[in-house]
C-alpha cells in the first residue's frame, strides 16, 4: 500500500512540474507580445515563487500554479491557497517582493465557491480589501488547521500596509485549463508562427527546447531565469527550419543505446571493414546511420516532406555515389585489391563531405543526415566502396553460413 501510495504521489508531483513548465511557456509566448523588449524581461521558475516575470531585475508578475487531476473545490481554508499565500508573505517580509509593484496570481484547476474568501479575490473590476482583510485576519487567527499554522504566522508577520497591497494585488485563477488544455492554447499563441499542417510538430519541437531550460533552471543553484529573448531566438530558429528550402534538426546530437562495433554484422559496417577503417571510424558511421535513420523517420511521421522527397534525396545520394565512382576509378590498378581498398576509402571520403550537393535542401546543413543515409544506400547494397562489395559480401555470408 505504501509503495502505491508513493507511486502515486511521485505522479502527481510529475504532474504537477509538467503544468508548471507548460503554463509557464504560455504566459511567456503571452508576454512576449506585449513586452517592448523581450531580452530585458524574463521567467525565472520556483526562485521567487512557481513562476515568476521580472523586468530590470525586479519581479512584476509572480504565479503559483496548482494542478489537480481530479475535480474539487478551493475553501477559503485550502491548503492551496494558504500554502500560496505563505510563499507570498514571507517574500514580502524578507524583501524579495514589493506587494507594490507586484501582481501575484494562483492558477488552479479547481473550482470556486460562490461566496467567502476565494470567491473575494477573482479577478474583479474592484475588490473590497477592507472585507477581505477582514477574513484573512480571522481564518489566520485559527489555531485548529495545524497544517495551515506556518501559513497563517507567515501572513500575521505581515505589516498592515503590506496585507492590504497585497489584498489588493491577488488574483485567484479558478477552473484553470488541464495539461493537454494549455497544450491547445499553447498552439493558439503559434498560429502566426507556424503553417496550420506544422503546428504540431512546430509546438512539440519548441516545448522539448522549451523543456530543456525548465530542467536547467531547476537544477542550477543561481542561474533559474530564461530570458524571454532567448526563447524569441528559439522560435526564430524553428521558423526557419520550418521553411521551404530547410528542415528540423532533431538528432544531430542523438546517440544510439548500444554500439557493438565489433559484433555488428550489418552490411554497412562490413562495408567499411572490407576497405580498412578503423573501429573509431565505423563507429561514428553506426551513430550517424541511427540519426539519419531517426530523422527521416520523423520528418516522414510529422508530415514535413513532400510526398515522394525522401525517396528522391536517396536517389540522389547514389548518383552522387556513381558520379564520384566514375571520376575516381580510371585512377586505380583494379586487379590490386590494395588499389581497390584505396578507391573505396577515396570515394567513401568524398560521399561523407558536408556539401550542398548531399544535403536534402539546400538550407539545411546538418551533414549526419547525407552521412548517415550513404550508410543506408550501402546497407541496401545499393551503393558500395570496395569495387567488388557485392562479391566479397557473399563471400562473408558463406563464411558465416559455414
Amino acid at each position: 500500500m505504501a509503495s502505491k501510495a508513493n507511486e502515486f504521489d511521485a505522479t502527481a508531483s510529475m504532474l504537477g512540474y509538467l503544468y508548471q513548465a507548460r503554463y509557464a511557456l504560455y504566459l511567456s509566448l503571452q508576454k512576449i507580445r506585449e513586452v517592448q523588449d523581450p531580452d530585458e524581461c524574463f521567467v525565472s521558475i520556483e526562485k521567487l515563487d512557481d513562476i515568476a516575470f521580472e523586468t530590470g531585475g525586479n519581479p512584476v508578475d509572480i504565479l503559483q500554479t496548482k494542478y489537480h487531476g481530479a475535480e474539487g473545490n478551493l475553501t477559503d481554508r485550502s491548503a492551496d491557497l494558504w500554502k500560496t499565500i505563505r510563499v507570498w508573505a514571507e517574500g514580502i517580509t524578507n524583501g524579495g517582493l514589493d506587494p507594490a509593484t507586484s501582481n501575484f496570481t494562483l492558477i488552479t484547476t479547481q473550482s470556486a465557491p460562490e461566496t467567502g474568501l476565494v470567491a473575494a479575490l477573482l479577478p474583479a473590476p474592484s475588490r473590497d480589501v477592507v472585507s477581505v482583510r477582514k477574513l484573512l485576519d480571522e481564518i489566520a487567527e485559527e489555531t485548529s488547521n495545524a497544517t495551515n499554522l506556518p501559513a497563517y504566522k507567515a501572513y500575521n508577520n505581515l505589516l498592515d500596509r503590506q496585507k492590504d497591497l497585497l489584498i489588493g494585488s491577488i488574483n485567484i485563477l479558478c477552473r484553470s485549463a488541464s495539461i493537454l488544455d494549455v497544450e491547445s492554447l499553447i498552439k493558439k499563441e503559434l498560429r502566426t508562427t507556424a503553417e496550420k499542417k506544422h503546428i504540431d510538430a512546430f509546438s512539440t519541437r519548441l516545448e522539448g527546447e522549451w523543456f530543456k531550460r525548465f530542467i536547467s533552471a531547476m537544477s542550477s543553484s543561481d542561474q533559474k531565469e530564461v530570458c524571454l529573448g532567448e526563447v524569441v531566438s528559439i522560435i526564430d530558429d524553428l521558423r526557419s527550419q520550418f521553411s521551404l528550402t530547410n528542415l528540423t534538426a532533431d538528432y544531430a546530437e542523438a546517440e544510439p543505446e548500444d554500439i557493438d562495433v565489433d559484433g555488428d554484422d550489418r552490411n554497412f559496417v562490413e562495408q567499411l571493414r572490407i576497405v580498412g577503417y578503423s573501429n573509431m571510424a565505423i563507429r561514428i558511421a553506426i551513430t550517424n546511420f541511427y540519426r539519419a535513420y531517426e530523422q527521416r523517420s520523423r520528418w516522414s511521421r510529422d508530415g514535413l516532406v513532400k510526398p515522394g522527397e525522401l525517396k528522391a534525396y536517396l536517389k540522389k545520394l547514389e548518383e552522387e555515389w556513381e558520379f564520384h565512382l566514375s571520376t575516381m576509378q580510371p585512377d586505380f590498378d583494379l586487379s590490386s585489391d590494395d588499389q581497390c581498398k584505396r578507391l573505396g576509402r577515396g570515394v567513401y571520403d568524398k560521399c561523407q563531405e558536408d556539401k550542398l550537393s548531399n544535403r536534402i535542401r539546400k538550407d539545411f546543413n546538418h551533414p549526419y543526415v547525407a552521412r548517415g543515409s550513404y550508410h543506408t544506400l550501402a546497407d541496401e547494397l545499393k551503393i558500395g566502396w570496395h569495387p567488388n562489395y557485392q562479391s566479397l559480401l557473399q563471400k562473408e555470408d558463406k563464411k558465416g553460413a559455414a
